[in-house]
């Protein structure tokens, strides 16, 4: 248990450091939105536009959230796009071969949740290093989502049955009193990832997994258990993710998901994930998902090209990680 008191004893300057980190993110995503109320006129903050950003950021909020137990204990995952992708159009193929919705979700989900488990297997039991191992099974799962879908997409539309179309479709684009109803499963979600990562014994031994693996080994903590699970986490939010983008689409696409494990990181590293490992939170990471949206969203109404778009997300992504890294220094020399 040294590892988790060595934890203990650090947490106060980390904490300060965290709710800092939160705060400049929050601080960002503020001017963000003020600056392109401005630049459009007041289109930007119009509430049908706000309630659009909400729902446009849930896949990459939900992918963020399982990346960011992977990036605390020290891994990455760059597959996450691709098992989203894939858990989308297994559960569409559920669904079109005539078993009932909330089975076809729950399949879904267990898809990703198995490819999570591939990919905590590869890292933890062959000991390959995380950046390689996911850069391998995001081809493999890619490869299986085209197979599965035949390279085409996968129709619900297309079985005839309107009562489960229109219930597919509340699950991905329906609202609750005007609010997007896969926002507030995003909600419950964090609410629970959340909980579990800062006060459950779980999530200390994932922070300690990631602040010094070896001490946490010494202290009787079964890293193989604690990092496979963190990536089974990952996986099966990817694959609820998958869900949710099929439901919006009522349909799934075989290129579902492509790229989205970057703006997954992304929320997270802006959010105060620290990619060195052992410092992280789902609140960060929401804010950080915010971020991204407000401003993919904000550059779209002033047309800004996509091309562009792309160049200043990955400035973004890069400058994240830089400013993580000078915070890491500046901690270790206090």
């Amino acid at each position: 248990m040294g590892a988790i008191k060595k934890h203990k004893k650090d947490s106060s300057g980390k904490n300060y450091a965290d709710w800092l980190q939160r705060g400049l993110a929050f601080g960002v995503l503020i001017v963000l939105a003020i600056m392109f109320g401005i630049l459009t006129g007041g289109k930007f903050i119009r509430p049908d536009n706000l309630l659009t950003i909400a729902l446009q950021v849930t896949p990459y909020a939900l992918l963020g959230f399982g990346l960011t137990f992977v990036l605390i204990t020290g891994g990455t995952d760059l597959s996450a796009g691709s098992v989203l992708g894939f858990g989308g159009i297994v559960c569409a193929q559920t669904l079109v071969m005539g078993f009932p919705m909330w089975l076809a979700i729950i399949v879904g989900i267990l898809t990703g949740a198995l490819a999570g488990t591939i990919n905590g297997l590869v890292v933890t039991k062959l000991r390959v290093t995380p950046f390689i191992a996911t850069l391998g099974t995001q081809f493999a799962f890619r490869g299986l989502t085209q197979l599965v879908g035949q390279g085409k997409p996968v129709s619900i539309r297309s079985m005839g049955d309107e009562a489960l179309t229109e219930s597919f479709a509340f699950l991905g684009g329906g609202s609750v009193f005007g609010v997007p109803f896969p926002s507030i499963l995003m909600v419950a979600i964090a609410l629970v990832l959340g909980t579990v990562l800062a006060k459950t014994g779980f999530g200390r031994r994932v922070y300690a997994s990631g602040s010094n693996e070896e001490a946490a080994r010494l202290s009787g903590i079964d890293i193989f258990k604690t990092k496979l699970s963190a990536y089974i986490i990952c996986g099966a939010t990817a694959g609820f993710a998958g869900v949710l983008l099929a439901a919006r689409l009522v349909s799934a696409q075989s290129n579902a998901g492509t790229g989205y494990e970057l703006e997954g990181i992304a929320a997270a590293v802006i959010g105060g994930t620290s990619v060195m490992g052992g410092e992280g939170s789902i609140l960060g990471t929401v804010i950080g998902a915010f971020v991204m949206g407000v401003l993919r969203n904000g550059l779209n109404l002033v047309k800004v090209d996509p091309f562009v778009q792309m160049v200043i997300i990955g400035a973004i992504i890069v400058v994240g990680v830089w400013y993580d890294t000078l915070r890491r220094r500046r901690q270790q020399q206090l």
